[in-house]
């Protein structure tokens, strides 16, 4: 404490400087110290400026401890990485000695000001302090107390090796003390020998400093710790202690916050124990060199990293183009000749249909001309009791007011005469469906019926038995299409005597079954009781009655197809209005009703201008409506569809006639039609058969080679990658350093000799 008084008063009395230097002109005061002053001058031969440091107190001075430093400058003075002595006058008075002057401050003010500095420029001066003590290491001289505060910074940022007080020679064996927590741990201890290895962990320490802005395994918990041993032995004792207790100081870092040869160099630069740490200071140097050099390096291999992946990049883009245009090629050409395969099959589809519905005229008309059936149609209606009640029913003013002349009704339920007929209808039917098993091209039939010449049922087969309630004996249904050969159903309201019957064979629009839900179609035509012709078709005066067959849409074998099969056929509705484009028979339907469940209560319907776009031929993603359907989700997904009307069984090119429904004055006028129903043939139903063929099996090969072009193309990359890595890896095996690893030498290390001065900063 007196030293440091002594010092600030002389540093406030210092005007003048204590002597004359020969040939330095003083020019000012830098600061004082506990045994003297440092006054700034310039020399007169060279016009450099110098430092001059003035000795005022020899009583408080050890000259053996300064000699050696100033002998150890000397002995250095030709190294740019030591601050060089220019001048000594020992037998002055007082003593000085001439230095460089260095303008920069040191190291620690540097550290003070900015904290933490870049890698880059850490390891920048790390390498120039590294090669300061190799130089120094060279000539003998192991400086012991390298720290921040000893290096000076010149105007360059070039690093000078200052205060060599603790400075020992290699053959010296001496301890030394150095500075806390920049000092090896085996340093501190009064029997230590001096080694190279203590300025190799305090140079590691410095880098740990300028990277991080604390020295290594410094906190609080242990200053305090220090500061409560009394003794200079417990102080060091405890040092030694905490760090080889506590963690490695390169642990602290974070992982990516410094490359690996960065990380493994200081780290060997921080080993506690002595024979894991480098040897010397130039076994430093050279890992810092072969860092460098794995920098340089590094771009020329990422550069052979990422050129072949750059070349294998462009490669696979092309290929996946490639790929990409060749599987769309392929697959607008399967999809043109599926389209086509398509729309062939739909034109078949609606021709097997049409031989069905032919079957079913000619069936129509074989049954309504059976002379047996003629017979029992003739007594039927000359029965008194049967053509009294006739008479009630057809008397009505309309459909629905004949729904109320139930006694009539019933009348002509229970006339003997009537109930003949109906067996003889029950026969007829059971044998179409008895024949099932026998026929190749076999008809099945829902219902058998006949009307007489106002509409009201005289006689009805069913295909299963139904209670009385529901038979439609003794009903008038003239505002059927099948009765009055219209192509929609009148109101029910219409007046009876406008409703004539049809005078030809006629396929009825489709209708919804109110006992089942199921869609059906009725094949009806006229029966003349009188033997009044003029030819096979054309008869005189009106129809005595119209002889009708119906049939289940899911009954038609076309229609009828296995679950999951790739190729469907559906019948969709084609009149005008509200119903057009209903789906009136698709296979979930006839699933639903093997299951015992019903879709009755639901409509789905193809869009408006999906089912015109179909119908001009054009080529479009069909999605199924039925899809929304329960059950529905196997037929999601696009379907290739074409649709096809169907046709009457008659001859081509002639219009069908329509029925009249009454006088002249009073028949209905045509409704309006659209420009496709303009277009259709007037022979033509008011049924549509739509193929749709499952589109991800018609390009189920272009798939299927697309995804065996990719897996041999993934498997390719993943081969050229794999190589491509392991080659890099050889490569960097082969040029990155691996000697880093403990030394088990020391260049320094000598036999121990007595203690002269120890000092601790």
């Amino acid at each position: 404490m007196g030293g440091q008084a002594a010092a600030r008063r002389m540093s406030l009395q210092a005007k003048m400087p204590p002597a004359d230097v020969p040939g330095v002109q003083i020019e000012r005061f830098l600061g004082a110290g506990a045994f003297g002053q440092v006054w700034v001058g310039r020399d007169m031969n060279t016009g450099r400026g110098v430092a001059v440091k003035f000795y005022l107190h020899r009583g408080g001075v050890n000259w053996s401890l300064l000699s050696r430093e100033v002998k150890n400058l000397v002995q250095l003075s030709a190294d740019r990485h030591v601050v060089q002595v220019l001048e000594v006058g020992w037998d002055a008075d007082p003593p000085y000695y001439v230095m460089e002057l260095i303008e920069g401050g040191s190291l620690e003010e540097m550290l003070l000001r900015r904290g933490r500095l870049p890698v880059s420029e850490s390891v920048d001066l790390f390498t120039k302090i590294c090669i300061g003590l190799t130089h120094c290491h060279g000539k003998g001289v192991l400086h012991c107390d390298v720290k921040p505060a000893n290096i000076l910074l010149a105007a360059d940022n070039e690093p000078r090796l200052a205060d060599f007080g603790q400075s020992r020679m290699s053959h010296d064996q001496s301890p030394a003390m150095g500075t806390l927590f920049y000092m090896a741990p085996e340093q501190a201890d009064l029997n230590s020998t001096p080694d190279a290895r203590w300025d190799v962990y305090a140079a590691g320490a410095i880098l740990y400093r300028m990277l991080t802005g604390n020295a290594p395994h410094r906190d609080a918990s242990l200053l305090t710790q220090l500061d409560t041993e009394k003794s200079l032995p417990g102080r060091l004792a405890r040092y030694r202690q905490a760090i080889a207790d506590s963690p490695p100081a390169i642990s602290q870092l974070p992982r990516n916050s410094l490359d690996r040869p960065l990380r493994r160099i200081m780290q060997q630069c921080l080993e506690v124990e002595p024979k894991n740490r480098y040897a010397n200071m130039q076994q430093v140097i050279d890992d810092l060199g072969r860092r460098e050099a794995a920098e340089a390096r590094r771009p020329l291999l990422l550069f052979g990293i990422v050129g072949p992946l750059l070349l294998l990049v462009a490669t696979c883009f092309f290929a996946f183009r490639s790929i990409n245009r060749a599987t769309t090629s392929a697959t607008k050409a399967l999809r043109t000749e599926a389209f086509g395969s398509n729309q062939l099959a739909a034109r078949f589809a609606a021709q097997t249909l049409e031989t069905e519905i032919h079957r079913y005229f000619d069936i129509a008309r074989k049954e309504s001309r059976r002379s047996a059936f003629e017979k029992l149609l003739r007594e039927t209606l000359a029965d008194p009791d049967v053509t009294d009640a006739l008479a009630i029913i057809n008397g009505a003013p309309t459909p629905n007011a004949a729904f109320q002349e139930t006694a009539a009704r019933d009348v002509v339920l229970d006339a003997p005469v009537r109930l003949k007929l109906n067996q003889y209808m029950d026969e007829r039917l059971a044998m179409y469906d008895a024949s099932q098993a026998t026929s190749i091209h076999h008809q099945q039939l829902a219902s058998m019926f006949f009307c007489d010449r106002r509409g009201t049922i005289l006689s009805i087969a069913y295909g299963k038995p139904i209670a009385r309630e529901q038979d439609s004996v003794g009903r008038n249904f003239a505002f059927r299409t099948y009765f009055s050969g219209h192509q929609d159903e009148l109101s029910r309201d219409t007046s009876l005597s406008h409703i004539q019957p049809l005078a030809e064979t006629h396929l009825s629009s489709a209708f919804q079954s109110t006992a089942t839900g199921m869609w059906k179609v009725a094949v009806s035509t006229p029966i003349w009781l009188t033997e009044e012709k003029l030819d096979d078709e054309t008869k005189r005066g009106p129809a005595d009655g119209v002889f009708v067959m119906t049939i289940n849409l899911g009954d038609f074998q076309l229609l009828q197809s296995t679950r999951g099969a790739s190729q469907v056929a559906v019948l969709v509705e084609a009149r005008e209005g509200p119903l057009r484009g209903t789906v009136l028979q698709h296979p979930l339907m006839d699933l639903q009703r093997s299951e015992g469940e019903t879709l009755s209560e639901q409509r789905f319907q193809v869009p408006e201008n999906l089912l015109d776009r179909l119908l001009d031929g054009g080529d479009v993603d069909y999605r199924d409506p039925m899809v929304a359907a329960p059950g529905g989700k196997e037929f999601a997904g696009p379907w290739i569809a074409a649709m096809q009307p169907i046709t009457l069984p008659g001859i081509p090119g002639r219009p069908i006639a329509q029925p009249q429904t009454g006088p002249a004055t009073q028949t209905p006028q045509p409704p309006q039609i659209s420009s496709h129903s303009q277009r259709r043939r007037a022979f033509e139903t008011d049924l549509l058969v739509l193929v749709q063929y499952r589109l991800s099996d018609v390009l189920g090969p272009v798939g299927q080679l697309r995804q065996s072009l990719f897996r041999e193309g993934l498997a390719s990359v993943a081969s050229i990658l794999l190589v491509t890595f392991a080659l890099w890896w050889v490569v960097r095996r082969v040029t990155h350093d691996h000697t880093i690893r403990p030394s088990q030498d020391s260049d320094s290390e000598t036999d121990p000799e007595g203690v002269k001065t120890m000092t601790i900063h």
